[in-house]
């Protein structure tokens, strides 16, 4: 027995209104996750937290310009020394 699955099956579902409905909430409970987690060390990279949507998907991000180097760390020039990374964004994504 043979059965014929449209090739485009997971843009159709992404496209039914729960499934589009429960995207963009998982995006915005990232997106709190993400900014208790940064709000123990900065409460303005936090405020830079932000949802975008699209039509069928949904992000969380920092849009702050020191996001990367607060993450993952950075070479401090004016000290000469490493700044150890708060790896908040892997943090969030494994507590999700």
């Amino acid at each position: 027995m043979s059965v014929w699955i449209d090739p485009n099956i997971a843009e159709i579902v992404a496209g039914l209104d729960g499934v589009k409905d429960e995207v963009v909430a998982t995006a915005h409970r990232g997106a709190a996750k993400l900014r208790a987690n940064i709000a123990k060390r900065s409460g303005a990279m936090a405020r830079s937290v932000t949802v975008s949507k699209g039509t069928k998907d949904a992000f969380f991000g920092i849009k702050d310009a020191g996001a990367l180097g607060y993450n993952y760390g950075h070479h401090n020039n004016w000290s000469d020394r490493d700044i150890a990374g708060s790896h908040v964004i892997e943090k969030t994504i494994r507590e999700m």
